[in-house]
């Protein structure tokens, strides 16, 4: 990035300032020197070796005091504008600013705020994460996330061992979702998982909770329910999905099928994690059998 493009995302108040000091630290002794030099030329000029000599000094000393001038501001310059760079784009949530930040050079102590800014980067980058880590919904599609649905499901199987109720529990993946993301790009596929969320949303009761695991895959906390009647359920889920999730890239309808995985406490497990990776494992052999199956029992 050019120094003036730099320049023109900067407050315009740091910008002048910023360049009138340049200007000045640059300009200034070769202004004096030439005046300084107009004080031993005399009306009418007599060209003598005296007069050459002097002027001629003066004319190469503020030229050379006009050079360190340059090159003492462009090592302070340069480098506020560099970290006022990376300090927007901090502010700014962009945290790939790893090579902005090394290449901020400069006195000793823009290089301390070049490590400060380091620093202030690295922490909330972490911070972030933790927060996003912490958070219980995903962002795209408004469901809960895998964190959350993890927790949820073993609290909900303790509930049910307590009341000696059933609890089930679906894992679901979009047939071809990889192939049509490659095709159409992440926004095309962004709508189709936000359709989605909008079909979980007309089936689950308030008492039920859906989250989206990873990219295309997602699952279902259905409790007071055994497999029999979750069966039931995400059957007529999965005639929602093929009847009513569908995507328009360029005015080509395209209907979308779910592969489905489904286990049970106490049948499949009495932890969560046992839920949750048999019902994984289930969705996984239906996906590999075809699409728009569903597996309860392998």
């Amino acid at each position: 990035m050019s120094i003036l493009t730099k320049m023109a995302v900067m407050p315009s108040k740091l910008k002048y300032k910023l360049v009138v000091s340049f200007c000045l630290m640059s300009l200034l002794p070769i202004l004096s020197g030439v005046y300084v030099a107009s004080l031993f030329i005399k009306f009418p000029f007599e060209l003598t070796s005296a007069n050459l000599a002097a002027t001629s000094l003066v004319l190469i000393f503020s030229l050379a005091m006009s050079l360190l001038g340059y090159y003492v501001a462009k090592q302070v310059v340069y480098p506020i504008i560099d970290a006022g760079m990376v300090a927007k784009n901090i502010a700014e949530g962009r945290w790939d600013i790893e090579r902005q930040i090394h290449e901020i050079k400069g006195a000793d102590e823009l290089e301390d705020l070049s490590r400060s800014l380091h620093t202030i980067s690295t922490n909330a980058r972490e911070l972030l994460q933790k927060v996003e880590k912490l958070s219980m919904k995903d962002k795209l599609t408004g469901l809960y996330n895998a964190t959350y649905i993890r927790e949820r499901l073993q609290e909900e199987i303790q509930r049910s061992i307590h009341y000696q109720r059933p609890c089930a529990f679906a894992y679901l993946a979009i047939d071809g979702f990889d192939g049509y993301t490659a095709r159409y790009g992440e926004a095309a596929s962004e709508d189709v998982l936000k359709a989605m969320a909008k079909v979980f949303g007309k089936r689950l009761s308030e008492f039920d909770r859906a989250a989206r695991i990873t990219k295309d895959e997602f699952a279902i906390i259905l409790p007071d329910k055994n497999k029999k009647t979750a069966i039931e359920f995400v059957e007529a889920m999965k005639r929602e999905v093929a009847e009513h999730l569908l995507a328009k890239p360029n005015g080509q309808k395209i209907h979308f099928t779910v592969s489905i995985g489904i286990s049970e406490n106490p049948l499949d497990g009495v932890t969560g994690n046992d839920l949750f990776r048999i019902a994984q494992e289930r969705m996984n052999a239906a996906r590999k059998r075809g699409s728009n199956l569903l597996e309860a029992f392998a």
